[in-house]
């Protein structure tokens, strides 16, 4: 079993597509299901309740083209009972950097199977608890000085007004 929290962080965007195997961790809420689905997920696929919200971690394992290709098309967890949720990775590796939810898992390529051990403290204290936005880039191109400078209505310094 591997220790999520042990796993070499990917710092950098050359880390990433150097990586052989890439593991991405987030979490998904899933605090709309119904209450008798939130108990099988906490029971069944390691979910887990924090500020009287339910969440699931979620693990996806892939070579670095393979996690950009998919980024955008949105992952579909189907569970019992007709419950469904759609997780999406944004396709922005340097906020997925900046949210420290890539780890290199190199060492690792060619196990047959990969299992990690349940660390609900861990994902709750860097997923949500220390949870902060990526910054936004700024939209702006140009921007309107607040007042115009008026032209020709000031006298130069130095110099004498010519007669009229």
């Amino acid at each position: 079993m591997i220790k999520i929290s042990e796993l070499p962080l990917i710092v950098s965007a050359d880390q990433f597509y150097a990586s052989k195997q890439i593991l991405l961790v987030d979490v998904l809420y899933v605090g709309d299901a119904p209450r008798s689905m939130r108990e099988y997920i906490k029971d069944s696929h390691g979910g887990f309740v924090y500020e009287k919200k339910t969440y699931m971690p979620i693990t996806l394992t892939g070579n670095p083209e393979s996690l950009i290709a998919n980024a955008e098309k949105g992952i579909h967890f189907k569970f019992d009972k007709g419950f469904q949720n759609v997780y999406t990775l944004d396709g922005n590796l340097d906020a997925a950097i900046w949210h420290k939810k890539l780890y290199d898992l190199t060492d690792f390529v060619g196990s047959p199977s990969i299992g990690f051990e349940r660390e609900v403290d861990f994902i709750i204290d860097r997923y949500l608890v220390n949870y902060i936005e990526y910054p936004k880039p700024p939209t702006k191109l140009l921007e309107v000085p607040a007042k115009m400078p008026a032209i020709g209505t000031k006298a130069m310094k130095g110099l004498k007004l010519v007669g009229k």
